[in-house]
């Protein structure tokens, strides 16, 4: 893609280390101490040290998620009057600042200062003001965090990287008729209201774009089809279905991927029935679900049915585990022990991590004709495993977020829309009865991630539903 994966995003974290230098050796209510040690000299040298010691822990400390700017100290006196020329120092790199951590001492009126300023998060480590300043920020609508030590920094900086990344995204939405699918009426339908909440942008066009665009693909696109085709049989552990009725998948997965590119989009949701009403599907010889296999294991969010709340949730599992996501419909298959299904043809390879090694997989035809590439993976090889289930209501001011484990699999062996994950769920009845709120496609990721949605509900001011 022509835009860097959100996936991949990085926050950007500007260490600010405050020395308060007093005008001269006193004592008073606000400091006691010998003499010497008071001077406004010694106490610019000690303040040296431990701005030093402050950058040293961000180098030693820091996540991959940060990419750690310059540090920076700054001096204020005890007239507490905060010189611009000071202030100005954070100015260099202040477009790439997503996170302002601050140390030092008495730093509770440069924090709030900077907040004010220039309308980033603010952090402190550990330290007794912390709690002071984010009170303070919280009440005025700002962001203030106080952190205990480095490992909740980094998790705070894991959660922001995952909101900059939701920012980052543009969906590309395929059409075939109204906004509203024909198979997921309850989808998310007011995408300027998307934008203004979350940032999420997106662009709208015919669905019949990306049929032409696969069938006029120039040469290079082509050959990269055909290169795809052959290494998705050669990897495969076995292969229902035949070549030539595999590569208009790929064909289509390359043409969607191109459309993106073109678009600078980072995210794809189609519709399915229509389409299949019109017979397009049958006459391009193609199915969409190894497309979403395929954009997700790249770290592209993708999903079935022109349903943009599964896709959003979707987004959120992938940019918080780093892993690619399954979808489906939910529905419950044993009542009394709390099994139910997530049943779509649209495993990823990359479950167990984008960096990891593709999971073992079988292709098999959608259609009896033979026709319509899918991915399958047997899901009763992990049993026991835990995984994170959510979907947004239609107004995506509500997530719900569900706690499981894979109990087992369905339907590997079989011809259509068959594939299915059966997950152990802690009240499966319960879990349907609240998806009336929100519908019934549920978007899930292997581990649990449900403290860390939670978390981002507060950033990101939606409501959290656990069932």
């Amino acid at each position: 893609m022509t835009r860097e994966k959100p996936i991949d995003t990085k926050v950007g974290v500007k260490p600010v280390f405050v020395q308060l230098i007093h005008s001269g050796p006193y004592e008073g209510p606000c400091r006691v101490g010998d003499r010497k040690s008071l001077e406004p000299e010694t106490e610019r040298e000690q303040g040296k040290q431990n701005f030093n010691r402050f950058v040293g822990e961000f180098n030693k400390y820091l996540p991959s998620d940060a990419r750690l700017l310059e540090p920076v100290s700054i001096e204020w006196k005890d007239n507490f009057v905060l010189p611009e020329e000071e202030l100005r120092k954070l100015g260099s790199d202040l477009e790439d600042v997503d996170l302002f951590v601050v140390s030092g001492g008495l730093t509770q009126y440069p924090a709030i200062t900077i907040a004010h300023r220039h309308k980033r998060p603010i952090a402190m480590v550990g330290a007794i003001g912390t709690v002071d300043v984010a009170a303070y920020l919280r009440s005025r609508g700002l962001e203030g965090y106080a952190p205990l030590d480095f490992d909740e920094l980094n998790r705070l900086i894991s959660l922001l990287r995952v909101r900059k990344a939701i920012r980052n995204t543009k969906m590309l939405v395929a059409l075939e008729g109204d906004i509203i699918p024909l198979g997921v009426v309850s989808t998310i339908w007011d995408l300027e209201g998307l934008r203004d909440r979350f940032g999420v942008e997106h662009i709208s066009l015919p669905a019949e774009t990306l049929f032409e665009e696969m069938e006029k693909l120039p040469q290079e696109d082509a050959r990269r089809a055909e290169e795809l085709t052959d290494k998705l049989i050669q990897s495969a552990d076995k292969v229902h279905m035949s070549r030539e009725n595999l590569l208009p998948s790929v064909k289509f997965y390359v043409a969607a991927k191109k459309v993106m590119e073109d678009s600078e989009c980072n995210a794809f949701v189609i519709p399915c029935f229509e389409i299949c009403a019109r017979r397009i599907a049958e006459e391009k010889k193609v199915m969409f679900c190894l497309t979403h296999t395929l954009l997700k294991d790249e770290g592209y969010p993708s999903a079935c049915e022109g349903d943009i709340n599964v896709l959003m949730a979707m987004t959120l599992l992938m940019y918080t585990s780093k892993k690619s996501a399954h979808m489906g419909n939910s529905y419950i298959v044993d009542r009394e022990k709390n099994i139910v299904a997530v049943h779509h043809d649209v495993p990823g390879l990359k479950m167990k991590g984008l960096a990891e090694s593709d999971l073992p997989y079988e292709i098999r035809n959608f259609t009896f004709s033979g026709w319509g590439a899918t991915i399958r993976y047997d899901f009763s090889l992990d049993i026991g495993q835990p995984v994170t289930l959510a979907r947004f209501d239609p107004m995506a001011t509500k997530l719900l977020v569900v706690k499981g484990e894979i109990a087992g699999g369905g339907g590997f062996d079989e011809i259509g829309c068959s594939l299915n994950a059966h997950i152990k769920v802690k009240n499966a009845v319960e879990l349907l009865h609240k998806e009336v709120d929100f519908g019934h496609h549920l978007a899930m990721v292997y581990g649990d991630y449900v403290d860390d949605l939670k978390e981002l509900g507060k950033m990101m001011k939606f409501e959290v539903v656990e069932a």
